[in-house]
Order: C-alpha cells, then sequence, then structure tokens
C-alpha cells in the first residue's frame, strides 16, 4: 500500500467495544501508553541538530481530535489538521505555522505529509485520529499499532473502526497494568498482507 513511497500507520488505544473517545476526551488516562503514542510517533534522529529542522514525526488528525488535544501541535512533530471548515486556520491561529497545516481533504493531507516525510527523512506517516480519518485512511494504512484497554465505555460517541481481513497480528505484548486507573492493557501490532 503506502502513500508515495512512505509508510502510513495508524495508533489509536480502544476499549473492547471499539471505543476510542467519549465526549473528545480519551476515556482513560494510561501514562504508559501515552509514552507509547509518543514513543512511535517521534522519531529520535541520531542529530537533532540536522538540516530538518528537527521535525521528528509526522500525524495526520481530524479537527476534534487537534481540539481534544488543547488546540496545539504535539512536540516536534509537525501535525496536519483536516477539516472542512475554511477558516480553521484562521480560527486557531495556525496560519504560517511550520508544525501545523491545515488541509481540507485527507488526500491533500497524505500529499503534503508524504513530501514532507521524504525531506526530513522520515518513513511513516501517523494517522491518529478519530473515527472518520482512521475510516478513511484504511484504505492507504500498511501498519496499525493498537493499544487494547481492557474496559467497556458505555455512552462511547467515537469509534475504531472494524480491521479489513487483510492485516495480520505481527507483534503483541504481555498483558499490563496500569496502578493509576486499574485498567489492564496491551500492545498489538498489524500489518497489511502482502498481495
Amino acid at each position: 500500500m503506502s502513500y508515495a513511497h512512505t509508510e502510513v500507520a495508524q495508533i489509536a488505544a480502544i476499549s473492547s467495544n471499539r471505543c476510542i473517545g467519549k465526549d473528545n476526551e480519551l476515556p482513560w488516562h494510561i501514562s504508559k501508553d501515552l509514552q507509547h503514542f509518543k514513543k512511535m510517533t517521534t522519531k529520535q534522529n541520531a542529530d537533532s541538530n540536522d538540516s530538518t529542522g528537527g521535525i521528528q514525526g509526522i500525524v495526520i488528525m481530524g479537527r476534534k481530535t487537534f481540539e481534544s488535544m488543547g488546540s496545539k501541535p504535539l512536540p516536534k512533530r509537525v501535525s496536519f489538521i483536516v477539516t472542512t471548515q475554511l477558516d480553521y486556520a484562521e480560527q486557531k491561529g495556525l496560519e504560517n505555522k511550520d508544525n501545523a497545516y491545515v488541509v481540507h481533504n485527507l488526500d491533500d493531507a497524505l500529499t503534503q505529509a508524504a513530501s514532507l516525510a521524504h525531506g526530513a527523512h522520515l518513513d511513516t506517516i501517523w494517522v491518529i485520529g478519530g473515527e472518520q480519518v482512521f475510516k478513511d485512511a484504511m484504505m492507504f494504512t500498511d501498519r496499525i499499532e493498537l493499544t487494547y484497554v481492557d474496559t467497556q465505555i458505555a455512552e462511547c460517541d467515537a469509534f475504531y473502526p472494524e480491521l479489513p481481513s487483510d492485516f495480520v497480528v505481527t507483534e503483541g505484548s504481555e498483558q499490563m497494568h496500569d496502578e493509576k486507573s486499574g485498567l489492564d492493557f496491551k500492545f498489538a501490532t498489524y500489518k497489511r498482507k502482502e498481495g
């Protein structure tokens, strides 16, 4: 699959009923999962003062996901925010920023992200939510990193899509326990089967 020779990966934490969000927030706080997200979406360059200007990751998200993170781009990463609101960059003070770009469809986000990835020597573009962006990006996706959180979320309003049958688990962690939230969770990596 991939997009312009760049790997497209999705990353999400989902409950046993596939919930990824409630009231535009993560339904849990598991610090090990947040560390996992940061580690996955940020590439440590051997020389972070190189010509890439220190970009260590590229993420694509929808407007609501961006707002759920306090409407701020993630540190050391370039954010592409997909929204149909034409004046969104203006509303959020994002014009002429080099770490956040507002685009109006997923194709533009992927095209610009792939171009930026080539220049920054990054081999992966990360799709980080929400529900519609995950769905729309699935056809371009090569790899999916899921955190399975062992809980059911009532009144969930954002769900992770069902995985297409050509994705297979290639790695999985042991079940872990988060003391603070009291929740069990595990990591799994899926890759698209060749052919």
